[in-house]
């Protein structure tokens, strides 16, 4: 487990996709987080950094775009068939 506290700006190597980088290495199996907004185009630019992990959970809050709803949906009914 990590123990680097910087803080997630805008400045050049210190941006949420540049510290989720650096602080999800190859051997992380788990990622759980809460947001108050999610859109899918922002997960696209965290991808990279998740793709080795097994299972991903992100509890959305107030707002979503209409893609991440529908994939949302799909995927409940993707579960449901299994």
């Amino acid at each position: 487990m990590s123990s680097d506290l910087t803080f997630v700006t805008n400045e050049a190597g210190k941006s949420l996709r540049d510290r989720f980088g650096s602080l999800l290495g190859e051997d992380t199996r788990f990622f759980d987080c809460m947001v108050g907004y999610f859109f899918i185009s922002g997960f696209h630019r965290l991808h990279p950094a998740l793709t080795k992990t097994e299972k991903i959970r992100i509890l959305v809050g107030i707002k979503t775009d209409g893609a991440s709803y529908e994939l949302i949906q799909t995927a409940k009914k993707q579960q449901e068939l299994v």
